[in-house]
């Protein structure tokens, strides 16, 4: 059951990414390898950094209280998720530069619309592009893994997991953008990892 959920969790932190490879799928946008794995590779390396810090404080504070605070910081990571979500899919374009540091300001813009990444239009990503690009999907990634740690959570195989999951869904997305014209669910699309991550927490939390 447990590794049911970690399956879950992993393909919450990674339904950003299918957003991703839809919107570059539809517009030809080509990932070579190397910056293809630096993306896939970005939440684990974060999420594994996060929940060695969440393993820390666990082992520090008694087991069941770490688990139900792991368990509420999930529910409330979700809930920011989707506020952001949300408010991302409303700026106006030309309001994001306007954030003070320039470089969060194009995170966030990546994030509102991947296709910015690849910033010298060239049709197809390189390894500086992959590095913002896969900073940008590993933010939410941060906060997770510190929070699922204290939950419980493997810090083994959940890093694995989003891994996996982070290649399995930019791939079905870079093949079905080709394929087809997704426009609408990309918006749809950004809602659910916040929505899966509280119902993780809920879960955890209830039932724990």
């Amino acid at each position: 059951m447990f590794i049911f959920q970690t399956v879950l969790f992993a393909l919450a932190l990674s339904l950003d990414g299918f957003g991703v490879g839809l919107s570059y799928g539809m517009r030809k946008i080509t990932i070579p390898k190397l910056p293809f794995l630096i993306i896939c590779t970005s939440s684990a390396i974060a999420i594994t950094l996060s929940m060695l810090i969440g393993n820390t404080l666990a082992s520090i504070i008694p087991y069941e209280i770490a688990c139900y605070l792991g368990s509420l910081l999930l529910i409330i990571i979700g809930t920011w998720l989707l506020i952001q979500n949300i408010i991302i899919n409303i700026i106006p374009d030309n309001r994001i530069y306007k954030l003070q540091i320039k470089s969060l300001g194009l995170i966030i813009k990546i994030l509102k619309e991947p296709v910015v990444a690849d910033m010298d239009s060239s049709g197809s990503i390189d390894v500086k592009e992959a590095l913002f690009l896969g900073t940008a999907l590993a933010m939410d990634a941060l906060g997770a893994g510190f929070a699922a740690a204290m939950a419980g959570y493997s810090p083994i195989f959940t890093p694995l997991f989003v891994a996996a999951a982070k290649f399995t869904l930019v791939s079905l997305g870079l093949f079905l953008g080709r394929a087809f014209t997704f426009e609408k669910m990309q918006n749809q699309i950004s809602l659910l990892p916040g929505g899966l991550i509280i119902l993780l927490g809920l879960k955890n939390f209830i039932y724990f």
